[in-house]
């Protein structure tokens, strides 16, 4: 063959006469360099421009760094005014998002600090000659030894660069390194199905909640505006086009929408104030809006969602009714309600199954045969999907659609034939008669969805809302030493932060592997450490044992929540068997020799030995997430008391059960030795509280951060350092395939 070589920049290119590269595979991706197009597992993955020219650079340097420099002048001309810093960072960020790769523990795109970037994945290259395929290669990144640099680009080759972008695109087609490993085919992955994958939204703020139009040229959605608020109105737009309508004009904390199957109307669930809280209806085109019924106010998202009935004549939602008793004092159940649109008669569907503490996200079938909805085994998460005849008489498990980090949403595919569901940020499909689900890969950080009745199309929203951990230093029990400051974040989220009893370490939750994982870092954030590798089931907020050397914490990969612990000095973590069907939210006893845990199904403290045993009951049912006190005399928690969460203590023995008088409910908090923090506030104007046992008084200690959405305080053993963790900005975007059956 003839060998050819060239020098452009800082690359150096070579060809095999006629044969070109077109195409290069790392793991499940694809990269179309004809195209210019990254796929996953056969499937578009939409990503802009500049993070793919990136990727692009990395591949070609085959393991070798890009060095920043070189990608600035690589990425924009030298007369460009522009961040070129945070314009690199970004295209770098976009570029891990959508390989889903991580900074800190990278598969794919290694950070080189203040030097550059590289690519350590084993790449393939695929070439391609006229009127035959050449064998593919595969070039093995080593990332032991001298970390290869490409030399710095001249000003001349910099030049000649920008002058013929066109040029160097098409001489970067043709870039062939002598081969450094043996030669092989590998099958491309082959895509169950012909989809396209494309942003239907791309908009400031949150986008959620989809729901098509009959033909399925038209989505639904709510969405916050260009607003920094998390308060939420409908708007509808239309495939294709860029133009929105706004429908609704009063801000939502929870809303979402389902277009009727006649195309006529557009109800909606609203959860906002009282007066403005309900099921309405309205006219796809505006106008005023209709009150269908009530609805119960709910702290999260859970309940919220409603279907159309095949012929247009009746809207499934979820509202509670009151307890069953009064012997009966906790949460109320919700249960699947129908209203009439034309007549307003109203039914109440009997429970699929006595398990279900709750029955929410109603989802008529198209064919109109079945009803499914989310059965709610408890309030952590754990559930099922039941599908009912519409009368309710005929219930049954979908068997294998199971979830213990919540739905957040369900669909009927067109043909009524498979049920599609959002939990843990992936999608799922089940067929109706049951089976195991089958994970669909083209979905990424998926939290709702909606499929169409026509045209093949699948919408979800593609949620972030990576969430960071802060730091407050205390002068004293209410006095801060200064405002609070970031310590630990990553582009995946943050939470579930403790402090090591002798304040050296920080042990938290993170998703920066991606899934939920228990990480630990010293006390200023430095030098996170994997510590849990699970790969994908719900990981619990950890808790330190006294002596510095033990984590504990609840995993669901079984379904239940059950109790593993970590030693420090190294292994992998260990179950600790306790005699109960679940045990979650532990918390280590101050003298080291007890977990205290809570059950589900029902709710109630227990203990079990630290070295894992028999557990002993310590309180009734409807308490849950216990505290210990620092003197180990008594336990506090939360107990269900009608539709609120209340503050409670027993004696460490169970007896002697109170309210914590003063405290309000429904709020994040954590014990202290004189009292109780919490955070209390609206969205963005969260503060620091403090309830003083001594004087029973609660004093406002600081405002927090402008933050959307503010999570539970721990404090560290001294009382010097309180931690919390936050969300700075959540986003979402709604995406759209096409192809989908």
């Amino acid at each position: 063959m003839r060998y050819t070589s060239y020098q452009l920049g800082c690359v150096g290119l070579a060809t095999y006469g006629s044969i070109r590269r077109t195409c290069a595979r790392f793991d499940c991706f694809q990269v179309d360099l004809s195209s210019n197009e990254l796929l996953r597992s056969g499937v578009r993955v939409p990503v802009q421009d500049m993070p793919l020219r990136v990727l692009r650079l990395l591949l070609e340097a085959e393991g070798r760094v890009v060095t920043r420099e070189q990608l600035q002048s690589a990425l924009w001309p030298e007369d460009t005014f522009v961040d070129f810093e945070h314009g690199v960072n970004t295209a770098v960020k976009k570029l891990r998002q959508a390989l889903e790769d991580s900074a800190e523990r990278p598969k794919y795109i290694e950070t080189l600090p203040r030097v550059g970037y590289r690519l350590i994945a084993p790449v393939e290259w695929v070439a391609e000659a006229e009127g035959k395929r050449p064998p593919s290669r595969v070039v093995a990144i080593d990332r032991e030894g001298p970390i290869p640099v490409l030399a710095a680009p001249s000003k001349e080759a910099r030049r000649r660069v920008r002058r013929w972008p066109f040029l160097a695109g098409a001489l970067g087609l043709l870039v062939l390194i002598a081969v450094v490993g043996s030669l092989f085919w590998l099958r491309p992955p082959r895509p169950a199905e012909n989809l396209t994958v494309t942003p239907f939204t791309t908009f400031p703020g949150f986008e959620i909640a989809p729901s098509f139009s009959p033909d399925g040229n038209q989505i639904v959605f709510s969405w916050t505006g260009h607003e920094k608020e998390i308060a939420l109105d409908l708007y509808i737009k239309q495939v294709g086009q860029e133009q929105t309508v706004q429908l609704t004009h009063h801000r939502a904390t929870f809303l979402a929408a389902a277009w009727s199957p006649d195309g006529r109307f557009i109800a909606f669930m609203r959860q906002a104030e009282p007066d403005a809280s309900g099921i309405y209806v309205m006219s796809p085109l505006g106008g005023a809006e209709r009150k269908l019924a009530d609805i119960t106010s709910y702290l999260s998202y859970d309940p919220i969602g409603l279907s159309w009935s095949p012929d247009s004549k009746w809207v499934a939602f979820a509202k509670a009714d009151s307890p069953d008793s009064k012997a009966d004092p906790g949460t109320e159940h919700f249960r699947i309600h129908l209203v009439n649109v034309a007549t307003n008669e109203k039914r109440v569907l009997v429970v699929a199954s006595p398990e279900c503490v709750h029955a929410w996200q109603p989802a008529f079938s198209p064919d109109g045969k079945y009803l499914a909805s989310v059965c709610a085994l408890n309030w952590a998460g754990l559930g099922k999907i039941y599908v009912q005849t519409p009368d309710g008489k005929k219930a049954r498990e979908v068997t294998g659609a199971r979830s213990s980090d919540s739905f957040s949403g369900i669909a009927w595919t067109a043909d009524s034939k498979s049920l599609i569901y959002s939990t843990n940020m992936s999608l799922w499909r089940v067929p109706l008669a049951g089976g195991k689900p089958e994970k669909l890969l083209f979905a990424q950080d998926a939290e709702s969805l909606s499929v169409a009745r026509t045209g093949n199309r699948l919408a979800y929203g593609q949620v972030h809302h990576p969430g960071s951990i802060w730091r407050i230093e205390m002068g004293s029990p209410t006095s801060p030493n200064g405002p609070a400051t970031k310590i630990i974040s990553s582009s995946r989220g943050d939470l579930g932060q403790r402090m090591s009893p002798d304040g050296k370490y920080i042990a938290f939750q993170s998703w920066r592997s991606g899934s939920p994982e228990v990480w630990i870092c010293g006390s200023d954030g430095s030098d996170p450490v994997q510590l849990s590798s699970f790969g994908g089931p719900p990981v619990g907020v950890p808790s330190w044992s006294p002596d510095n050397r033990h984590l504990v914490f609840d995993v669901r990969a079984s379904g239940n929540a059950e109790l593993y612990s970590v030693n420090l000095e190294g292994g992998p973590p260990k179950k600790l068997v306790t005699g109960t069907a679940s045990a979650a939210n532990p918390f280590w006893s101050a003298d080291g020799r007890s977990i205290y845990f809570n059950t589900e199904r029902p709710d109630a403290i227990w203990k079990a030995p630290a070295e894992g045993g028999a557990a002993v009951r310590v309180t009734g049912e409807g308490r849950f997430v216990p505290q210990e006190s620092a003197d180990g005399t008594r336990v506090f928690f939360y107990r269900a008391v009608g539709d609120q969460h209340q503050v409670w203590s027993a004696s460490a023995d169970g007896t002697d059960e109170r309210p914590v008088t003063g405290m309000p409910g429904d709020l994040n908090w954590e014990l202290a030795r004189t009292g109780i923090y919490f955070i209390n506030g609206p969205s963005r104007h969260a503060f620091l509280a403090y309830f003083d046992f001594v004087t029973g008084h609660i004093r406002k200690v600081a405002d927090l951060p402008s933050l959307p959405m503010v999570g539970r305080p721990t404090i560290s053993s001294d009382g010097r350092t309180l931690l919390f963790n936050g969300i700075e900005q959540p986003e979402s975007d709604i995406v759209l395939i096409d192809g989908f059956h």
